[in-house]
């Protein structure tokens, strides 16, 4: 996924090479015309993306949040959008007028997961910890990340970081001991069950295991190693860390069914590593996707098959336990902390993509209090009195969210298009239309407002 500087196209390595002139000389409003081009044909060049966020950063005096604290409810992974298309258009109408931007962040973060990309989801949350250092809620998320992607030694200065915040925290205090002993772990080689590398056969296979670990092994490479790693397994069922290393490989392998039941039973052998707990989520996360798009597929390539309304049911069902998972975790969060406003959302975000609208809306009207994710709440309690033909309430939800944003961005089109939508329905086209204009006169490719528009003066 990650793009070096030599994959780059010979005009972009050319561009590059001016903006690390331009940056030696801090001129940082050139950097970020040279650089944004470069990461938007290059999805991968992630260091491109960290020169552009220092350079914005220094443009915009190096303050957090100062300049614009917009919410992001329209830019989604799974909209109708690419998701390199969703963070160009980030990196043009957000980050460079605001690189720490919360929510722009946030996103960025959950884009990052969704491409199966940790890189990039980490440089998210990095971009949130420079901008606000006092923020240990995404602190603590940043450490897990680390833990969950086996950089200990990361998530450890990031735990020290929120110590330095909160003397009094301690589950960063713990983190912080947790992820040294890691470290430890992964320096010297051995793992649960005492010095593994002494028990493999021979120091060829620690090389192998090398090579894993640096993901240049070739597909044959793995499949050996994994019918060598399976050998092992069967003479001795309960050491983790040829367990893991199997589940490793058949993930690495794309057998995502078998790497989640190895990874499952790691976790029963040891059910205290919170880095494998997460590592389990998102494996879960992404064989539900894979089953999800594999029945989308085949219900659109054969509308009419016999068993297309099983395959239906099956997706509802997967969707449904997925948001009962979700919604579970959220409550749980909640419960641990019921001041944090963040967490309402995320919780009343949770029931809404679950089609429960009537729990979302007191989670969201909670957020409402939070600036940071004021207006995301606003624009999502106005879809959940849509959804339930409480049109009146979702009109005045949305017109309060366009009155708070001045900036004709990414956010305010979603909220100015969900207005025109719930007055139409209400019958008020004349309204409905100048919403749609209000759009049109700032964006005009944004999804059908071009063709709306132009058709009411036929």
């Amino acid at each position: 996924m990650i793009v070096q500087e030599a994959e780059l196209d010979p005009r972009y390595q050319a561009l590059w090479k001016k903006a690390l002139i331009s940056a030696e000389r801090k001129n940082w409003e050139y950097v970020i015309d040279q650089v944004l081009p470069i990461v938007t044909a290059n999805f991968g060049f992630l260091d491109g993306r960290k020169l552009l966020r220092s350079a914005e950063s220094e443009a915009s005096g190096g303050s957090a949040g100062k300049k614009f604290s917009f919410g992001l409810g329209g830019f989604k992974p799974s909209s109708k959008k690419d998701p390199a298309e969703v963070v160009a258009d980030m990196e043009e109408n957000v980050f460079r007028k605001d690189p720490f931007n919360l929510n722009a962040n946030e996103t960025l973060y959950d884009i990052g997961m969704k491409m199966h990309f940790p890189q990039l989801a980490a440089f998210a949350l990095e971009t949130i910890r420079a901008g606000h250092p006092e923020n240990t809620k995404h602190m603590h998320k940043l450490a897990q990340h680390y833990m969950a992607h086996e950089e200990p030694e990361k998530a450890s200065e990031v735990y020290r970081l929120i110590v330095k915040v909160d003397p009094r925290d301690m589950e960063a205090m713990k983190g912080e001991k947790d992820s040294a002993a890691r470290t430890s772990i992964l320096r010297q080689g051995w793992g649960v069950g005492g010095d593994f590398r002494s028990a493999m056969k021979d120091s060829g296979e620690a090389a192998k295991l090398e090579m894993l670990g640096r993901q240049g092994m070739t597909k044959e490479q793995m499949e050996q190693f994994l019918a060598e790693t399976i050998e092992q397994y069967n003479a001795d069922q309960t050491n983790i860390a040829i367990v893991k290393r199997m589940s490793d490989l058949y993930e690495k392998l794309g057998q995502m069914d078998d790497a989640l039941m190895f990874y499952d039973y790691a976790l029963t052998l040891n059910p205290g590593d919170v880095a494998l707990q997460r590592k389990v989520e998102i494996l879960r996360d992404k064989v539900l996707d894979q089953k999800i798009e594999d029945y989308q597929r085949e219900i659109e390539a054969n509308p009419g098959a016999p068993d297309i309304d099983d395959k239906r049911a099956q997706v509802a069902e997967i969707r449904r336990q997925r948001s009962s998972v979700v919604i579970g975790e959220a409550k749980t969060r909640v419960d641990r902390n019921p001041t944090d406003k963040t967490l309402r959302y995320e919780l009343g975000q949770a029931y809404f993509n679950a089609g429960m609208y009537t729990e979302a809306i007191p989670e969201l009207q909670q957020a409402k209090s939070n600036p940071n994710m004021r207006i995301k709440a606003i624009l999502m309690l106005g879809r959940c009195f849509e959804r339930k033909n409480m049109n009146d309430l979702a009109k005045t939800s949305l017109m309060e969210a366009s009155k708070e944003l001045v900036i004709m961005d990414a956010i305010k089109k979603e909220v100015l298009y969900e207005l025109a939508h719930v007055l139409e329905k209400m019958g008020d086209k004349t309204a409905s239309l100048e919403a749609l204009k209000e759009i049109y006169n700032a964006d005009y490719g944004y999804k059908d407002v071009a063709k709306r528009v132009e058709s009411s003066y036929s």
